[in-house]
């Protein structure tokens, strides 16, 4: 059995195999140099996107505003609906390079020898749409008013996206 050296020096010495080989691999690099094309070039994306836990934020703070707004002089018993726009955004630092040829380059920041967790820039909370409140105080305009300016300071939501209404017995 000949070895791998062996061979390639065989076909290597013959003029004529070494111009098919040559234009063969041209070809193939042509060849490859076409398909790549075809596909897209891989984007680098500054901020994670996917929505893992879309309602948590939202759900959170449905809590926190039930145990608040229960505490409000004649709301009683309350219930909190929050409707956002999506989920928590997590903004990576990035690393911007420019190369040679003009092109930039964002590269994430690594944290730990080559660990695969990115440094977090900030957390982007989604934007509130709007704020449903039902309680057993909600009649009354007084306790409704008291109620859309804790909504309104907590959330940065306008009162035309908040509904204060009387729970049912």
């Amino acid at each position: 059995m000949k070895t791998l050296t062996e061979q390639f020096k065989r076909l290597w010495s013959d003029e004529k195999r070494r111009v098919n080989l040559l234009a063969a691999m041209g070809t193939l690099g042509i060849a490859l140099l076409a398909l790549s094309s075809l596909f897209p070039k891989e984007k680098t994306v500054q901020a994670d996107r996917s929505l893992p836990e879309q309602s948590s934020y939202a759900e959170e703070l449905e809590q926190r505003l039930e145990s608040l707004i229960s505490q409000v002089d004649g709301a009683g018993k309350t219930s909190v609906l929050v409707t956002a726009a999506g989920g928590e955004e997590t903004v990576y630092a990035a690393d911007e390079t420019q190369e040679a040829d003009g092109s930039r380059q964002l590269q994430h920041v690594l944290l730990g020898g080559g660990g695969a967790q990115g440094l977090v820039e900030t957390v982007r909370t989604p934007q509130i749409l709007g704020v449903a409140v039902v309680c057993e105080g909600g009649g009354s305009v007084i306790v409704q008013k008291r109620i859309i300016d804790i909504v309104q300071a907590l959330t940065d939501v306008g009162a035309s996206h908040i509904t204060v209404t009387k729970m049912t017995s």
